[in-house]
């Protein structure tokens, strides 16, 4: 990721790219032509760089807190918990900027949430994110421990993306 930043930099400012990895946690630079070295370093040294974080859901059982991560994900999977049954659909939408706006078209998520006391199966549409699995979990009432019930299932079914830390 640091080459990555240092390159495309460089590339929008020199016209080259001046950074390479050489091992895990060394990333080799060519200086420019006509650039001062601690010009250079200077202006590498103001680059923002967002390190990846890891997906985890951390649940305390004792007073029901359940904090999930940003990035966590779920895979296809049927969820039913006694007579409820919840069915997270995930339909992307684009969304197109106004002609001479300079904006850029991008892919929405647009989340549907329903549920239903029926002992129906119902599916989870891949890629649902979890943080709005949880939001329709609230919304119909669960107490805490039935979340965090739902939660470990879906860990231990392989559809959850993320590690599962319960204190």
């Amino acid at each position: 990721m640091i080459t990555d930043a240092i390159n495309q930099y460089s590339q929008q400012r020199y016209g080259v790219r001046v950074a390479s990895p050489r091992d895990y946690r060394t990333v080799v630079l060519q200086k420019p032509k006509n650039v001062a070295a601690t010009r250079f370093i200077a202006e590498l040294g103001d680059l923002e760089i967002r390190p990846d974080t890891p997906a985890r859901i951390v649940v305390d059982q004792r007073t029901g807190t359940v904090v999930i991560g940003k990035n966590v994900q779920i895979s296809t999977v049927a969820i039913t918990h006694g007579a409820l049954t919840i069915r997270v659909t995930e339909t992307p939408e684009v969304s197109q900027p106004d002609p001479f706006s300079m904006g850029q078209t991008v892919v929405v998520p647009r989340t549907q949430i329903t549920a239903a006391e029926d002992r129906v199966p119902l599916a989870i549409v891949r890629g649902a994110d979890l943080q709005t699995l949880v939001k329709g979990l609230n919304q119909m009432g669960l107490k805490p421990s039935d979340v965090i019930a739902i939660l470990q299932a879906v860990k231990t079914a392989g559809a959850l993306q993320a590690e599962l830390v319960i204190q």
